[in-house]
């Protein structure tokens, strides 16, 4: 699209209100100190000083020498220094297990649940070694924290030993271990450990147990080692895909037992790929139960919501027909099917609601494909509660306006045929009933036709018997777009625009009455056309 082509068209979508949608209506100076020498004695110091840092790994030196005397340092004790520099914690620490995590094989993990975690895919030069759970291979994991199985207890070094062949294990929770751990690596070593309580004077410390012996343990090393099972396995329901993977969803359908007919929406090649974007910005429009366009930014996670799901929780894995029943997938409250362009559809399939031990409220879930019952949280199961209204834009016409090749408007007597060609203000051409026409009166006439908006979706009403007020019939030039909008005045105040004779959006009468004054005065270029009705 050309940038005088954006400017005409942004400048007449934000005069048309086209983004409008339902229900939104001084410091002292320090001397610096004069720069001395160092004795070589001195930068002996700070030269073994260093190498001591980088050899320790976690050492912090600070040394704090005394550049304005020549003190004679070569009797400093080097290997003293370095010792006052370990904290406290540094100089206990006890190396449990040397091990490296890349020689690990298999965890065996016994605690609430027991279950053995081993390498199903060796390390590579771009990717870590694999691993997942016996009898759990279909089951997505968490790979995050099953690469804290592997690794944390791997080189695993205590805080302090805290008792040696400790005869009395209840103290330190050990008498009845949280959890047991047994760790199998390649060369045929074992390394086995329990975990007991968390220490009453520094709950970031935890007791562990290796050959009899009680040492404390940082407890974010030993936290994942008490969890379940299920704890291990991905709460994401659909991966989302790579910016540059990313398919297209031609189309989703929500079919719910509460509504009367689906919600189905379809990707608009024509908008997206011709750039003629109109009225609306949404990727998407709605087919079903009317045609209309969709506020992009409330309809977004219904279209494409399903990419990088996640649920609140996982209620089990390889569920039984009895547990999938009692959760209501035989008959679920709502299924959601997404086709996309890749040649991969997803149905989502969303049962009863229940409430966790903490009080949320989810709805169980199914992804078809998976052995897995998940409880998705009801602010992320928006297609439970979506009705069309929620996410339609008010806009009625959507087409913008150099792609017109016809708009055929009809009031009573009174007919208009208009023929268009051209790709822009500068190239653009247009007829009104065979004869030339201004194009710039064109241009206004139908810049009125962007104002019409939509107040109110009204599905359920039925089509007046009688001929509508006025109709008009737009075809865009590329043949996607071919649309009749209708306007039937319904007495009062109130008014109907049907589109594809079905009824769709209630509006004020006003309108129409502006609509039939608009089409009466096209002719009479001295009168200009009135932008408004309320």
């Amino acid at each position: 699209m050309s940038e005088e082509k954006n400017s005409q068209q942004e400048t007449e979508e934000s005069q048309a209100g086209m983004d409008t949608f339902f229900s939104d209506s001084p410091a002292p100076v320090i001397q610096k100190p004069e720069k001395k020498g160092m004795s070589k004695n001195v930068k002996m110091l700070i030269a073994a000083v260093a190498a001591l840092v980088i050899l320790g790994g976690a050492l912090t030196a600070i040394l704090l020498v005394n550049k304005n005397s020549e003190q004679d340092t070569s009797s400093l004790d080097v290997d003293s220094l370095a010792e006052g520099l370990l904290d406290d914690d540094e100089k206990n620490a006890v190396m449990l297990n040397p091990e490296s995590a890349d020689d690990l094989k298999e965890i065996r993990i016994s605690n609430q649940d027991a279950f053995r975690v081993y390498k199903n895919a060796e390390k590579t030069s771009e990717d870590d070694a694999g691993y997942t759970i016996e009898g759990y291979e279909d089951i997505p994991l968490d790979t995050g924290y099953i690469s804290t199985l592997v690794k944390n207890a791997s080189q695993l070094s205590a805080d302090q030993l805290v008792e040696e062949k400790a005869s009395d294990l209840e103290k330190y929770g050990l008498d009845k271990p949280v959890s047991q751990v047994v760790m199998s690596y390649q060369d045929g070593t074992d390394f086995t450990f329990s975990v007991g309580s968390v220490s009453p004077m520094n709950n970031a410390q935890t007791y562990c147990a290796v050959d009899g012996n009680v040492y404390l343990v940082k407890s974010s090393l030993m936290n994942n080692y008490e969890q379940g099972l299920k704890f291990f396995f991905s709460k994401t329901v659909l991966e989302e895909p790579a910016e540059e993977e990313y398919p297209i969803v031609e189309s989703l359908r929500i079919q719910r037992q509460d509504l009367n007919t689906d919600l189905y929406m379809e990707y608009a090649y024509d908008v997206t790929e011709d750039d003629s974007v109109g009225g609306t910005a949404a990727t998407h429009v709605l087919r079903e139960p009317v045609f209309a366009y969709l506020n992009v930014e409330k309809s977004a996670d219904v279209t494409n919501g399903l990419f990088g799901l996640t649920a609140n929780e996982i209620v089990t894995v390889h569920p039984s027909e009895t547990e999938l029943e009692q959760a209501g997938m035989n008959q679920p409250f709502c299924t959601v099917t997404m086709v996309c362009d890749d040649g991969n559809t997803y149905v989502l399939k969303l049962g009863n609601q229940y409430q966790t031990e903490s009080g949320e409220s989810n709805y169980y879930a199914v992804l078809e494909g998976t052995d897995i019952l998940y409880g998705i949280a009801d602010s992320r199961a928006v297609w439970a509660t979506v009705q069309a209204g929620d996410i339609t834009s008010a806009n009625i016409f959507g087409t913008y306006v150099w792609d017109i090749a016809t708009l055929e408007v009809t009031a009573g007597e009174k007919k208009l045929l208009f023929n268009g060609s051209g790709t822009d203000q500068n190239d653009y051409t247009v007829t009104k009933n065979g004869e030339t026409c201004d194009t710039e009166r064109f241009r206004l006439f139908y810049k009125f036709l962007l104002y019409i908006y939509g107040e109110e979706l009204y599905l359920d009403a039925e089509l007046p018997a009688s001929a509508p007020e006025a109709e008009i019939h737009l075809v865009s030039q590329n043949g996607k777009e071919d649309y009749v909008i209708s306007f039937y005045k319904m007495g009062g105040l109130n008014a109907m625009i049907a589109v594809n004779g079905t009824p769709t959006y209630k509006i004020r009468s006003s309108c129409v009455d502006t609509v039939l004054h608009n089409i009466e005065i096209f002719d009479n270029p001295d009168e200009e056309f009135v932008m408004t009705w309320q």
